[in-house]
């Protein structure tokens, strides 16, 4: 063989050698994460229960590696909604992914450009904090691949929340089942536990 064709053989074997080594080490999920900007808005809707009718909005997560934030408003929502629970600024969260795993999937999904399968298709977990109106909030999340769950407690001035949320893709859209407790704000005393069950649209 001629240098022009052994150099790029042995470029190429150094660069497989450097991937693989960062591969098994965990690295590379990191560094390629790290460098990668995103911002992805779409729809959100609050199915009608007792009084109140069909909300809906949008959501939109934004942010750059493992550091995010994310937003949902819910349009017409405040006139509706005690403004201690939700004012016209919608809720408003910051997360950080502790860890990541891209997967085959992944690459396969982000090359077909299908960002909303890719995230699913990623293994990772984190912790978030969120805002809205009087209330703060915090929770984790997790997706092994095949299951995106997660934890949420809320802390309101007259009324807690508290409970777990469940990422289903359905078609073109995520649903997100929850199941959660409220009672009064500092207040699990029995009889003032109330059990909800409710399913979201994304």
């Amino acid at each position: 063989m001629n240098n022009k064709i052994l150099i790029p053989i042995f470029i190429f074997l150094i660069i497989c050698g450097f991937l693989t080594i960062e591969l098994a080490e965990g690295n590379m999920e990191e560094i390629l994460f790290d460098a990668i900007p995103y911002n992805y808005t779409s729809y959100v809707s609050i199915p009608s229960t007792g009084n109140s009718g069909t909300l809906g909005g949008y959501y939109q997560i934004f942010g750059k590696g493992t550091d995010f934030n994310f937003k949902i408003v819910l349009s017409g929502a405040e006139n509706y909604e005690d403004p201690l629970d939700y004012i016209q600024d919608g809720l408003n969260g910051k997360g950080k992914v502790t860890s990541i795993e891209i997967t085959y999937e992944t690459i396969s999904d982000l090359l077909s450009r299908n960002f909303k399968k890719a995230m699913l298709d990623t293994k990772f977990s984190g912790t978030f904090n969120m805002t809205c109106a009087a209330w703060t909030g915090y929770g984790n999340f997790s997706n092994d691949g095949k299951n995106f769950t997660g934890n949420f407690v809320i802390n309101g001035t007259l009324n807690d929340w508290e409970g777990k949320f469940y990422l289903v893709p359905n078609g073109n859209r995520i649903d997100v089942p929850t199941n959660y407790i409220a009672y009064p704000h500092g207040n699990k005393a029995p009889g003032t536990i109330t059990y909800i069950n409710k399913t979201y649209f994304m």
